[in-house]
């Protein structure tokens, strides 16, 4: 019989790509992942699973095969194992969570040790990647929750909007800049930017923000472009620029001060998806009803990011003032 552990180590290696990546992932040494997949193929007469292309480690038309038949055999796992801890009262099961790095990754530790906290027998996954390939991943349920910072169609997904935050623009504490108060969006062409990557929707907002402000800015100089925010708040310390982060992945860096720009009300918007599937497990549907309930919102609150209530709010504030220009 197929062992299950050896059908997970498969799996990870098909999604990662790599031994490595596998290992890294299921918290294993390099020669584990390769003496499991060494005994799978074993239990299946010795036929090759993976064929090595450049970098990479792909299935062959054997583990192509085998990938629906794995995924099938460890959902049955886990619902076994969730029946019988239901019997006792304990819900079990397994949630890989996707995350970008865009902000949602800082937060997230403080989040899954609540949810532990409260359900102990589930173990828990989480990888960190770009918008659209956390949805491929979503859609190929590699992973059965993502948090992304744009709204997605709840056709497809379902979609629960968990609150919102300030993109900040932050300079270093000893930048002459920081001493001049209230700037105008005029005065940023005359520093070096550090931008989230062209097409991400913090990059939109930013500079759709700049298009609408008075005067116009377009001429902006940005010297550096990254996905991750922990790059750009080091990028900013070493004085390579000013650049915009969500407020909460500030808590704990004193060397950097925000700098108040006039008229640039950048709020960045998280959301959960999940997939519309009947067949979800209980694990999953109380991963995500703990993510979108209220003990995340507490600490999403204490962390400045506004519940969807205070965003309501917060919006409509926003609209009688300006109606009232």
């Amino acid at each position: 019989m197929l062992n299950t552990i050896h059908l997970q180590t498969f799996l990870a290696v098909v999604e990662t790509g790599s031994y490595s990546a596998a290992a890294e992932r299921l918290h294993l040494s390099q020669p584990a992942v390769s003496n499991h997949i060494r005994a799978l193929e074993a239990q299946l007469d010795q036929v090759r699973l993976f064929r090595r292309v450049g970098q990479q480690m792909l299935p062959t038309h054997a583990g192509e095969e085998l990938v629906a038949v794995a995924r099938e055999m460890l959902e049955l796992a886990t619902r076994a194992e969730e029946h019988i801890r239901s019997l006792r009262g304990q819900i079990g099961g397994r949630v890989m969570i996707g995350c970008t790095p865009a902000g949602a990754e800082a937060l997230l530790s403080r989040i899954l040790k609540a949810f532990h906290e409260r359900h102990p027998a589930v173990s828990l996954a989480v990888s960190v990647a770009l918008p659209e390939i956390l949805l491929d991943r979503l859609a190929r349920q590699h992973i059965h929750i993502a948090l992304i910072e744009e709204k997605q169609s709840p056709r497809s997904w379902i979609v629960q909007l968990l609150g919102s935050e300030p993109l900040e623009l932050i300079a270093p504490r000893t930048h002459e800049i920081t001493h001049r108060g209230l700037i105008t969006p005029d005065a940023l062409r005359h520093f070096p930017l550090i931008m989230p990557l062209n097409g991400s929707a913090a990059r939109r907002l930013i500079e759709e923000r700049l298009r609408s402000g008075k005067p116009a800015r377009t001429d902006i100089n940005i010297v550096l472009e990254t996905d991750s925010v922990t790059a750009a708040i080091e990028a900013v310390r070493n004085g390579l620029g000013m650049a915009f982060v969500p407020r909460s992945c500030l808590t704990h860096h004193s060397d950097v001060s925000i700098v108040p720009v006039d008229g640039l009300n950048l709020q960045q918007e998280w959301f959960a998806l999940r997939a519309r599937e009947q067949t979800t497990s209980r694990a999953v549907q109380e991963a995500f009803a703990f993510l979108t309930g209220p003990d995340v919102r507490t600490i999403l609150h204490h962390a400045g990011i506004q519940s969807p209530l205070e965003t309501k709010t917060r919006d409509k504030i926003a609209k009688t003032e300006r109606r009232r220009s």
